[in-house]
């Protein structure tokens, strides 16, 4: 698809999908400021939240990596805390093997082994990679295996630290929930019942439809129709690999979801119409969640692949029971985006790779958002189009700062570039033209 015609695809639909997105904050009020978090914020719960890592039972594959290093940098992130230096849980929002099978398992539970501690408590769910390869004889396998490995119960109900976390996974077919709506809402009535203003940690795999970014492409109606009867859910989900440092991938509306990205690769959809796009080059990230004695919550985004938490990317979730005073809806956050702009300093260069390809590199640009993605435009001297695409930018890293872009073979001599950036919200921001030679 031509780039003009799928930027104004994503600009429509972005416009469109927003109402959508946005029922639940014209429903449920949603005025309010973004919410800083305070000086003497005292957490009393701790815990990590990832998703899809997909394991392949190869020791050194990345995805292992990092899932160890998740455990190792925690461990040292709360043993220097002033105050609360426990770890309590892990929560895996599914898809932590590539297909289900038990080599693959087993190196889950070696890494959990080797690197978790007692004070913290593994919380899993099943998603839609456990039961990939059962599924052309007997999907049901995957349950089986699961309870082999992990536990004979597929669904939980866990009270940390008068926390009540409640994790649901597929059907025994791994493709919906159908059967797991009537145990979801009992559980969350008993939690409800417990403490009503508490907020309530759920998790499952997908989405809850029209909610977090990826929701639309990847998201389950039956899940959302249960939680949207209960403000309290604080919702964490996967299977999109959306990155979540976009700032729709934190949503507040009859309840809260969140995305949680994956720790294995970082993705994004420019129009909704293209399909799926990787992140340029490595990433991969997860959350840190803190809760105080009076139900406020914390969230920090992890950048896994430099080990370091995203500056600006901290969220602070007050009177979470009470819809009527959501700070971060849909409509809030796209009402402070602004065009980004590249800064007056950008550069655009060119380098040749070891394969013999030109990669373009450039600033990233700003807005009160990072630049999404960029339309970029390569012309030869016969003013002939040599390169045509849009690209996600550069955020899904804590230290990104420049796009690379790999334009392929190209003959030598003189090129004019445009870069256009877009924000998460689909506004055209600056573009930047430069010459450059190869």
């Amino acid at each position: 698809m031509n780039n003009a015609i799928s930027q104004l695809a994503s600009k429509t639909i972005t416009t469109a999908l927003g109402g959508l997105f946005a029922i639940s904050y014209i429903k449920n009020g949603g005025k309010g400021k973004i919410k800083k978090v305070p000086a003497d914020f005292t957490p009393v719960l701790r815990f990590a939240v990832c998703s899809d890592i997909h394991l392949n039972g190869e020791e050194q594959q990345d995805a292992a990596l990092r899932f160890a290093n998740l455990f190792e940098d925690m461990y040292a992130y709360s043993h220097n805390s002033d105050i609360y230096k426990t770890f309590d849980a892990v929560v895996v929002a599914g898809d932590f093997t590539g297909g289900g099978a038990e080599k693959q398992y087993e190196m889950y539970n070696r890494i959990v082994a080797e690197h978790k501690r007692e004070e913290t408590q593994m919380l899993t769910v099943l998603g839609n990679h456990e039961f990939i390869d059962y599924r052309d004889e007997d999907a049901t396998v995957g349950y089986t295996v699961y309870k082999k490995f992990i536990s004979e119960e597929v669904d939980t109900h866990t009270v940390i630290n008068g926390y009540h976390f409640i994790g649901v996974s597929y059907n025994d077919d791994g493709k919906k929930f159908s059967t797991k709506l009537d145990w979801l809402t009992a559980e969350l009535e008993k939690a409800k019942k417990d403490d009503p203003k508490k907020p309530i940690f759920v998790y499952q795999h997908p989405h809850p439809f029209a909610t977090v970014y990826g929701s639309i492409n990847w998201g389950t109606f039956e899940v959302r129709k249960v939680l949207q009867n209960y403000p309290q859910v604080v919702d964490f989900s996967g299977h999109s690999h959306y990155a979540p440092g976009d700032p729709r991938s934190v949503w507040q509306g009859s309840f809260t979801a969140v995305g949680s990205g994956s720790l294995a690769a970082f993705m994004g959809n420019l129009n909704y119409i293209e399909g799926d796009k990787d992140a340029p080059g490595r990433s991969g990230g997860f959350w840190l969640v803190e809760a105080d004695a009076n139900g406020n919550v914390r969230l920090r985004l992890y950048d896994i692949e430099n080990r370091c938490f995203f500056e600006n990317i901290d969220y602070y979730l007050t009177d979470l029971a009470d819809s009527s005073k959501r700070s971060n809806t849909w409509s809030k956050q796209k009402s402070f985006d602004t065009a980004p702009v590249f800064p007056s300093d950008a550069d655009v260069t060119v380098q040749t790779d070891a394969d013999g390809n030109a990669v373009l590199c450039f600033s990233e640009a700003h807005g009160y958002y990072t630049a999404e993605n960029y339309k970029i435009t390569v012309k030869n001297s016969a003013k002939k189009s040599v390169f045509e695409k849009t690209v996600i930018s550069d955020y899904v890293r804590a230290k990104g700062s420049t796009v690379q872009t790999v334009l392929g073979k190209l003959d030598r001599g003189e090129y004019r570039v445009w870069i256009t950036a877009y924000s998460p919200y689909a506004k055209r921001g600056a573009t930047l033209t430069k010459t450059i030679t190869l």
